[in-house]
């Protein structure tokens, strides 16, 4: 009989049909509208309620009918979900097996007097999962512990962390509901851990007769030791550093950052990590200038983000010197001023042979006195900071001499570009090196620092350029040298002259010159007006590159002054240091000569008398600086009737002939010429002739 009859015919047994298990939070629809005239009623209890799942037997006990009897041929769907038909999928079977974790409803039907009724329940399978959490550490005695957002954890009704050191803290399930996750907790360890830390994960339901599951997850407690830098080693000439870390986490990624000794810590995009296991790890950093000192750290944070930073480690820039036939001179940087020693390695190169280790010494420099122009050597500077076990080497990179063709010749840093006068100018490279070159090569670039081309090749220290147009522009000089072994020096820095001109009246504005090559010291320069005798007048002291000289000009443009020029001159001082000495000494250079111009100055009376009583009887202008003079009369018609290219010969007030008196009345006049500098001046007016 099909179960459909069955429940037509009001029978109180149910058919059974095998349905894979459903879950369900909330209570199915049917448990509240089941149709077909059934009504609520009646109770039974589950056992268990609630279980921690590994393979659970569920029975229903104490079943009711609405009269409270005892059920008698009762039924039972243990899946019921919503849209489940409920007329199918039933059974009197008491019991079944749950493996899969979740909450499921069961239905019981009964038939008490020909009233049929129903009720619900649910019953919970619970599968322990451990927590979803990130265990973490700050500094070196702080434990976090971050429970994440996840579906796993909301499943969870409390917590127990057992912190190792015999203390716990509790979080219970009130704390859930309220704060919600994530949650985070941190425990100061005031003395070391006995036990691994644990956490313990509570599923709580009902009351007393169900005291809940538990699982629970061990970790570590790691001390965050910050990495140490134990090598830092130079290759290729100090265009790439190999690093070498040890310490720190293992398995954790270190930021590797570098520098400029004086600059700030920029990130390189390469990180440093020791594996488990392993004492050691390398990272080569590459494309590097050579001439600059760069210092490397590693760097990461802890869970509280604070940094955690290695030791600071900086390059070693070796430099050689020969500083005689068979003498070479090692210098370099000190990488650090806890180095507790130098060693220097070195070798002939290729070879290797006659290598050694001198004495280590105790500054950063050190003279090798063996060398042989047919051999070349290797030389390398190793820094000692530290002892065993937290020792760190810094390594440079390996320095090639060779006595015959090193271009490892110190450069000239000192150099004197003065104007001897308006024509010549004169570069001088001091002789500052113990070694005599033998030759000396000059090289010139006009207008500043630009483009240097070789101009001179000479025995002599001093290029007197007697091209050079010092009036226009400013000129800048290197020089390179070639010492007896046939070495060569490195090219010099620009030494450049001091270019005097003026941008605005009555003001002298000059581009500064260059002595010596990065010298702190302050240029002082001296402004110097001469008169037009090629007398000094006055003398300002300034170190700025511009000064009003108004007052000079005026001063020199005295009524003495017959050519209208005012000329002025500066003198640079500088003092510097020589190969490091302690002696300051100054240098002078010259520069070019400006000259201020007065313009013609022309004095006209505005009327003159020609009545031969020796006064103002002749029309005669006044007037300096000026090499080329002319005077025109017109009478009122523009007719010339008088001229003269003297200014002492003047009108005498006579018409075109020269004789015959001109008659009173105003006559146009026309001046015009040359200034001392060469300019072109007019000036057009009328004079009165009074009888």
């Amino acid at each position: 009989m099909s179960c459909i009859k069955f429940i037509l015919l009001l029978l109180g047994t149910f058919c059974l049909i095998n349905l894979s298990f459903g879950q369900q939070t909330d209570m199915p629809e049917q448990c509240t509208k089941p149709g077909n005239g059934i009504s609520p009623g009646g109770d039974f209890d589950l056992r268990p309620k609630y279980s921690c799942l590994s393979s659970t037997v569920v029975r229903v006990e104490n079943a009711k009918t609405p009269n409270g009897t005892n059920v008698i041929g009762g039924n039972y769907i243990f899946n019921l979900t919503d849209g489940r038909d409920i007329t199918k999928n039933y059974s009197p079977k008491l019991d079944t097996t749950v493996t899969t974790p979740g909450i499921y409803w069961v239905m019981q039907f009964a038939n008490e007097g020909g009233q049929r009724y129903f009720s619900c329940k649910s019953f919970e399978a619970i599968k322990p999962e451990q927590p979803d959490v990130k265990v973490g550490s700050c500094g070196n005695n702080v434990m976090t512990v971050k429970f994440l957002n996840t579906p796993k954890n909301k499943a969870h009704s409390g917590y127990e962390i057992f912190w190792g050191d015999g203390t716990q803290t509790t979080i219970m399930e009130t704390d859930l509901k309220t704060r919600g996750f994530p949650i985070d907790k941190t425990h100061t360890y005031l003395t070391p851990p006995t036990s691994k830390p644990k956490i313990v994960a509570n599923y709580i339901r009902g009351t007393s007769n169900f005291n809940g599951c538990e699982t629970s997850i061990n970790f570590e407690f790691e001390i965050n030791n910050a990495p140490r830098i134990s090598e830092l080693e130079g290759l290729t000439g100090g265009t790439s550093n190999k690093i070498t870390m040890m310490n720190g986490s293992d398995d954790k990624p270190y930021s590797l950052e570098q520098k400029l000794k004086a600059g700030n810590w920029n990130p390189t995009s390469k990180t440093m990590t020791r594996k488990s296991g392993e004492k050691f790890a390398t990272e080569t950093i590459i494309r590097l200038n050579a001439t600059n000192e760069y210092c490397f750290r590693l760097k990461s944070f802890d869970d509280c983000t604070n940094p955690i930073i290695s030791n600071e480690v900086c390059t070693i820039i070796p430099k050689a010197t020969i500083v005689g036939l068979n003498d070479v001179q090692l210098d370099w940087n000190s990488p650090d001023p806890a180095v507790l020693k130098y060693s220097i390695p070195y070798g002939e190169s290729p070879s290797g042979a006659n290598s050694n280790q001198p004495v280590n010494p105790i500054s950063t420099t050190f003279t090798f006195k063996s060398l042989d122009c047919k051999k070349k050597f290797n030389f390398s500077i190793n820094a000692t900071i530290g002892n065993t076990p937290d020792q760190t080497i810094i390594k440079s990179p390996v320095i090639l001499v060779d006595p015959k063709t090193s271009l490892l010749l110190p450069p000239i840093t000192v150099g004197i570009v003065s104007v001897e006068n308006d024509n010549l100018l004169v570069f001088r490279a001091p002789q500052l090196n113990p070694i005599p070159p033998i030759k000396y090569r000059f090289y010139r670039s006009e207008g500043g620092v630009g483009n240097f081309i070789p101009v001179s090749e000479s025995t002599d220290y001093s290029y007197e350029d007697k091209s050079a147009e010092t009036t226009k522009q400013q000129y800048c000089y290197k020089v390179e040298y070639e010492n007896n072994c046939g070495n060569i020096s490195e090219q010099s820095p620009a030494f450049c002259s001091v270019f005097l001109t003026s941008t605005q009246e009555n003001t002298l504005n000059w581009i500064p010159p260059i002595i010596q090559s990065n010298n702190p010291n302050p240029i002082e320069y001296y402004i110097e007006s001469i008169d037009q005798n090629n007398n000094t007048k006055n003398v300002n002291v300034t170190t700025s590159t511009s000064q009003n000289v108004k007052k000079q000009i005026e001063s020199l443009l005295d009524l003495t002054n017959t050519i209208g020029e005012a000329k002025f001159v500066i003198r640079a001082k500088q003092k510097i240091n020589i190969n490091s000495s302690p002696i300051i000494l100054p240098y002078e250079v010259s520069s070019n000569e400006y000259i201020f111009t007065a313009p013609a100055q022309i004095h006209i009376p505005t009327a003159f008398s020609p009545n031969e009583d020796g006064k103002n009887d002749i029309f005669t202008a006044k007037g300096r600086y000026f090499v080329e003079f002319n005077l025109e009369i017109y009478d009122r018609w523009g007719n010339v009737i008088f001229e003269s290219q003297d200014l002492n010969t003047g009108w005498n007030g006579t018409a075109n002939d020269g004789v015959t008196p001109a008659s009173a009345g105003n006559y146009g006049f026309k001046i015009y010429g040359l200034d001392t500098a060469g300019n072109k001046f007019e000036k057009v007016g009328s004079v009165k002739l009074v009888k």
